[in-house]
């Protein structure tokens, strides 16, 4: 082939000479003379450049041993706490595979195509090139691209050494390379670098790549056609692409399989029977941003930000994380299925997209996502995940809707909804609702993949988005992240970007104030309308209650469980509201918070990361471990670049950190939290609502796990639904979470013949048990009615017992006692 360019250029110029008009009255003789004289000076001329070039090529010829320093740019993983891959970041998706590895089926099908004497030849195939001269002696006078004849060895030099416009320079050089390349390496070698460098289409380097992309198996797994459309794409990836051009790569894969039987690697009726069988590529979007992205996204910044793009991208780094996939995946099936809980309360939105209205009207030959013809928006994203479940939300088009049912198409499933039920939308007929062409959202109920039909429900979008965050408090460790409904509809983390005013989630780090300020968990506090002087700001301020309600003297453990605002205020004004701000730092909170008697109430705006973090110190007998996401980062040889450093903090004492999990236990077992109290664990947590029921929270811990729960609007000051508090609008999340790990422990140790594991609070040393009244924090006495155990710092128990003019003194005791007889 190379020398067909030299042959062609000159045989052009002959000719150019031949045709020009002063030779047609010349005699034959003399034209032959004159044409052998035109041939001769060009041969010397191309001759004289032939040698110029040559000697301009060996100076500057790339040195073949460079292939041993070559470094091709390498994927980055990212792994979870059990080393399962959970990401990846590359520019160039390579994974480099070995010789062993690849297939023979493979091999024989790049040879069959591509170089059929591979075995023969020392790096040029002098075969190959006259077959091209030959071919390229019709092509002469046309503009045809030259037919090929270069080997597998002057490919590989091209593509490694070469990446410049096709002259005849390059083309010396690509032969020179290749005689090096073949000198060096042996056959095996040169093939399975061939293997791994090449583009094969859509970010894939190499034929491993390639098998994961448009297959999702390894490159040994391929198949017959599989190997042969790969082996297709290595010509051109751009054009055979089995995304953009489908028949012509069909077309190019069968040529490939006719290679296979020329050279006698299959028989012709394998050959017939491969070509039969269609491409079965898979979506080239699958899922889109997928599992844990906002866990991700946090990995990425932080790699790209300590590292660098370069490093990141191209330099394939090994990237552990905290990460644990199950309760990942529990957080986010607990989020999504809540938020859509959340939205129907709402009811039905008649804001649906209608592709007739914007001119898409052959809803029945629609199988893949499509555009707006005017704004270029995408419709039917989700349509891009490569198989459907039960339980999956999708997209779907109505083709009809009658009262009882409707039509839909979903993908290439025909889909039936029914008004079954539909009573969350406030009607019972779906034509009142929907009509043919509108975008809905169905959730899989089943699949017929036989009848390729679907039953489903209708569903809907939420516009509320919620966040979730675990930590493990032992650790710091970042065990599950959700930053929001999808990333793909948001970016913004909700968990470590979105400042949300907290509501009475920050309670707890004020009560421990108190402890650490003469209080007791016994200690009574009149809950009563009371107007407090704002030292600070100067107002005059009165909070409510969430009930409107005052229950007159209570404890500071019941002012906590049942979250009474003046109890939490006066306890606020006592201790005065700059240590109040003292003790949200002291805990992490990082956000601003400002010394105002509002603290009391949670007015201030705290992420959800700062406010799990802090109720880690209690299950963790009163030491907070800053959270991290990372454990340690390696480099593609197994180099430690990075090892988390722990940072931990003694907050309180082991003792006052008991005293707050036993009153938050009470929170869960008789408080606000109370739909907890099922779950078959030790739970303590508090629950936070804001004014006008715009921020939902619940924050709550096991032993061994700390977790928290955001629901809310994405614009911030936006009511969530009426009388939606933390309770209602955020607490459910957390608790299917968590029932989700009871639930498994106890098949796990069903399953191994064992009983769960039992979980508890270990109680620290040196610490008071002593039975009150739980009423009026008094010893309890034979005749009390509400006799609890109570726990203290030795020295700070009762020390008297309760009255009868002590139980008169809480305004609803009369009341309890006249329920009691009743039920008697």
């Amino acid at each position: 082939m190379e020398f067909c360019y030299i042959f062609r250029a000159v045989s052009k110029k002959v000719i150019i000479q031949l045709k020009k008009p002063e030779l047609r009255n010349i005699s034959k003789k003399k034209l032959i003379k004159r044409a052998a004289l035109v041939l001769c000076v060009f041969g010397i001329v191309a001759l004289g450049i032939a040698i110029g070039a040559y000697k301009a090529i060996l100076q500057n010829l790339p040195e073949v041993s460079a292939l041993e320093e070559f470094e091709p740019n390498i994927i980055t993983y990212i792994y979870a706490d059990d080393g399962e891959v959970i990401g990846e970041y590359a520019i160039e998706k390579r994974i480099e595979v070995a010789f062993e590895d690849i297939p023979d089926v493979l091999k024989e099908a790049i040879i069959a195509t591509e170089d059929p004497r591979f075995y023969k030849h020392n790096g040029i195939d002098f075969f190959g090139i006259l077959r091209a001269l030959k071919e390229d002696v019709k092509l002469i006078l046309t503009p045809r691209r030259l037919h090929g004849g270069s080997t597998i060895s002057q490919q590989l030099s091209r593509e490694l050494f070469l990446h410049r416009k096709q002259t005849i320079r390059r083309k010396l050089k690509e032969v020179m390379l290749a005689l090096q390349i073949e000198k060096r390496y042996s056959k095996e070698e040169i093939l399975t670098m061939y293997c791994n460098q090449f583009n094969l289409g859509h970010g894939a380097y190499g034929v491993e790549a390639a098998a994961q992309l448009y297959f999702e198996k390894n490159v040994s797994e391929l198949t017959l056609e599989e190997a042969a459309m790969i082996t297709g794409i290595f010509r051109g990836p751009s054009y055979y692409s089995p995304y953009r051009n489908t028949d012509i790569t069909f077309g190019r894969r069968n040529h490939v399989i006719n290679r296979m039987v020329a050279e006698g690697f299959i028989t012709p009726q394998e050959g017939e029977e491969a070509r039969a069988k269609p491409m079965n590529v898979l979506p080239l979007y699958r899922g889109t941003s997928g599992f844990a992205a906002y866990f991700k996204e946090e990995v990425r910044k932080y790699l790209e930000s300590n590292y660098g793009a370069d490093a990141l991208y191209t330099q394939g780094l090994r990237v552990y994380t905290t990460l644990n996939t199950q309760y990942q995946r529990y957080a986010e099936e607990a989020i999504v299925t809540h938020l859509h809980v959340m939205d129907k309360r709402q009811g039905w939105r008649d804001d649906k997209i209608n592709l007739l209205e914007r001119g898409i009207v052959n809803l029945e030959e629609i199988f893949e996502p499509v555009k707006d013809p005017e704004s270029g928006k995408s419709y039917l994203k989700r349509w891009r995940k490569p198989s459907l479940e039960p339980g999956d939300r999708v997209e779907a088009i109505v083709l009809s809707a009658e009262t009882r049912n409707a039509e839909l198409q979903i993908k290439d499933y025909k889909g039936k909804i029914t008004n079954k039920d539909i009573n969350w939308t406030k009607t019972k007929s779906l034509k009142k609702i929907i009509k043919r062409g509108d975008i809905i959202l169905a959730k899989v109920n089943s699949i017929d993949e036989e009848k390729r039909e679907i039953a489903a429900s209708l569903d809907q979008e939420p516009r509320l988005e919620g966040a979730f965050l675990a930590i493990e408090p032992q650790s710091g460790q970042i065990k599950a992240m959700v930053g929001g409904y999808s990333f793909d509809r948001l970016k913004f983390n909700q968990v470590t970007q979105a400042l949300r005013q907290c509501g009475s989630v920050i309670k707890p780090i004020l009560y421990t104030a108190a402890l650490e300020n003469n209080y007791t968990p016994a200690t009574l506090i009149v809950d009563e309308k009371t107007e407090f002087e704002d030292k600070w700001s100067g107002d005059i301020w009165a909070p409510p209650n969430y009930d409107g309600k005052f229950k007159g003297s209570v404890t500071l453990r019941k002012g906590l469980e049942e979250s009474r605002n003046i109890v939490t205020a006066k306890i606020l004004y006592f201790i005065s509201p700059q240590t109040g701000v003292d003790y949200c730092k002291k805990f992490g909170i990082t956000s601003t918070v400002y010394p105002y008697m509002s603290l009391s109430l949670g007015a201030f705006e705290i992420r959800l990361i700062e406010l799990v973090s802090a109720f880690t110190t209690f299950p963790n007998k009163g030491v907070r471990i800053t959270p991290y996401f990372i454990t340690h980062i390696e480099d593609k040889e197994g180099n430690i670049l990075e090892e988390a450093s722990i940072e931990s903090e003694e907050v309180i004492s082991p003792q006052i950190a008991y005293i707050m999990t036993s009153i938050l236990q009470g929170v869960v077992q008789r408080g606000t939290a109370q739909m907890a109290k099922h779950l078959k664990k030790p739970l303590g947590g508090k629950t936070g609502t804001t004014d006008d029921f715009t921020n939902a929270w619940f924050i709550g811990f096991s032993p061994s796990l700390a977790a928290g729960v955001w629901i809310g609007h994405p614009e911030g000051q936006i009511t969530i639904g009426e009388r939606q508090s933390g309770a209602v609008a955020a607490l459910p999340a957390w608790i299917v979470f968590f029932q989700k790990i009871i639930d498994e422990e106890e098949r796990i140790a069903e399953e191994n013949g064992e009983e769960p594991i039992e979980e508890e609070f270990e109680v620290a040393p040196n610490l008071s048990f002593v039975e009150i009244d739980y009423k009026t924090g008094l010893l309890a006495t034979p005749f009390c009615l509400f006799p609890f155990k109570e726990v203290f710092i030795p020295g700070t128990e009762p020390n008297r017992f309760c009255s009868h003019e002590d139980h008169m003194m809480t305004l609803d005791y009369y009341d309890i006692l006249k329920k009691r007889a009743a039920d008697n």
